[in-house]
């Protein structure tokens, strides 16, 4: 498999002791900048430490402007390494998913990376999360995929499907593991794995990811969900999460209100971004209602669930938007 060019792996650039990475297409842009921002405001140590690599899916020349106004960040054009299966799930996630695999030999150059998915919230500082790590790398195990087996349409031969499965969501590494020598071997098995099994991945990279855990005995700490806390929790463990993540339906932009999202999204919209278009899936009589009214240009309406489809969900998202103002 080759490597990626210039910027990446060039070996000549300068570079932090530290790296956050992240991927994203375009039609996520808007909630990565909003992920971005809230890692540099409650995540300073880590974020002030760290080159911030984005690899990018046809983000376009206007939105990686606006992501390139967020300190120490990279961009670069991630492509997949082969001649990958388009098969539905693959498709519903697109290529760039597998960027994550480059983490792995990143820690040439870096000595911590922690990557980061394109649709959270960071709440908290994150640089003492390298600390839990016994074996160089740290996961959450699965809510929803209990044993790597629910990752693929069919068993992998090899594997024990019925081993712990990880979420691919939140990944902490540094030069810790034993394998650390591999790092090499690793990025290679991920990516012929994934070109030697795409028609049975169901959750593509993650499924992977599980893999290459079990044939380099990678042994992770197992991290709390707090870092990776899906949406739909309780608003106590949402209070204590590190990280809330706005995972299946459950959106910031749909179907809750948090203060970081509304104001970052807010910003992103007054430097010209594209407005949120992605599972709104509103009414045509609220599409009609706000062209009527000319609300397109108004976050508060971009945001607020359909007040005609929805409109118990609309009422709470006004009054937490009202009592954020007081």
């Amino acid at each position: 498999m080759k490597n990626f060019p210039h910027p990446l792996y060039d070996s000549s650039i300068p570079r932090r002791k530290n790296a956050v990475f992240a991927a994203c297409d375009d039609k996520y842009a808007f909630c990565l900048y909003v992920s971005l921002k809230t890692l540099c405001e409650h995540s300073p140590a880590l974020a002030q430490s760290a080159d911030i690599w984005v690899a990018s899916y046809g983000i376009s020349t206007k939105h990686q402007q606006i992501l390139q106004t967020i300190p120490n960040l990279r961009i670069f054009e991630y492509q997949f390494p082969g001649d990958l299966l388009q098969t539905p799930a693959i498709k519903n996630f697109t290529n760039v998913s597998f960027a994550r695999y480059e983490l792995f030999t990143l820690l040439a150059l870096y000595e911590k990376i922690l990557y980061l998915d394109s649709d959270v919230l960071v709440q908290k500082e994150l640089m003492p999360v390298f600390e839990q790590l016994k074996n160089g790398i740290g996961l959450i195990p699965d809510s929803t995929a209990h044993n790597v087996g629910i990752n693929f349409f069919k068993p992998i031969d090899g594997f024990n499907m019925q081993a712990l499965g990880y979420n691919s969501g939140f990944i902490v590494l540094n030069r810790s593991g034993k394998w650390l020598p591999k790092i090499n071997e690793i990025r290679e098995f991920l990516y012929q794995s994934t070109l030697e099994n795409a028609e049975h991945l169901f959750w593509p990279d993650q499924g992977i990811i599980n893999l290459a855990v079990q044939k380099f005995d990678m042994q992770p700490t197992n991290l709390p969900e707090s870092y990776n806390c899906p949406a739909s929790r309780s608003t106590k463990k949402l209070k204590q999460a590190y990280i809330v993540h706005s995972t299946g339906p459950r959106k910031f932009w749909c179907y809750y209100y948090f203060h970081d999202f509304y104001k970052w999204y807010t910003a992103w919209h007054q430097q010209g971004g594209e407005p949120v278009s992605i599972r709104r899936n509103d009414s045509n009589l609220y599409l009609k209602f706000r062209n009527f009214f000319h609300l397109q240009n108004s976050v508060f309406f971009q945001l607020c669930p359909d007040l005609f489809a929805k409109p118990t969900k609309a009422l709470r998202f006004a009054i937490k938007k009202w009592l954020d103002f007081r």
